[in-house]
């Protein structure tokens, strides 16, 4: 009963109004590695491999010219997480689905669609297999909760 209330408020509320922690409660995600495209990467750049969450498919984004906010997490080598960040604008109109590219902070990338089952190796693990040093802490496992309930259960 909660549910159906919950859903039919946010029917009647428009899109900016709603909070990002009752849109991200619950919802299916959908995880992209990027890579970059066109330009030589700046020394290791290209071992630090963002992997993009969004609450739709990109397809989806591009198609309702809608930007949206993703949460960026970069990877070193897609082994372990470097960095979580939340909130970070997405235009739709950098999307380019027929090129399967992606505008994101002045850089073009190629992007691949991952499996959920991936996405939760990487969250689950976060410190990853590789040895290396680092310059700030892995996320803590709390931190990375809600992703990892999102992407549980998806096939």
């Amino acid at each position: 009963m909660k549910r159906r209330a919950f859903a039919a408020l946010l029917a009647v509320l428009p899109a900016g109004l709603v909070p990002v922690c009752a849109v991200d409660a619950g919802a299916g995600r959908h995880a992209y590695y990027l890579f970059l495209a066109d330009h030589p990467p700046h020394g290791c750049e290209d071992c630090y491999v963002p992997l993009l969450v969004v609450p739709q498919t990109l397809e989806d984004v591009a198609s309702s010219g809608q930007d949206t906010t993703i949460v960026l997490i970069t990877t070193y080598e897609r082994d372990s997480i470097w960095k979580v960040e939340r909130g970070v604008p997405l235009a739709a109109a950098g999307i380019s689905v027929r090129e399967r590219v992606v505008r994101l902070r002045g850089r073009r990338y190629r992007f691949q669609e991952i499996a959920p089952a991936e996405v939760l190796r990487l969250l689950e693990k976060p410190e990853g297999t590789i040895p290396l040093h680092r310059v700030t802490a892995i996320p803590d496992r709390e931190s990375l909760e809600d992703l990892v309930a999102a992407f549980r259960g998806q096939p």
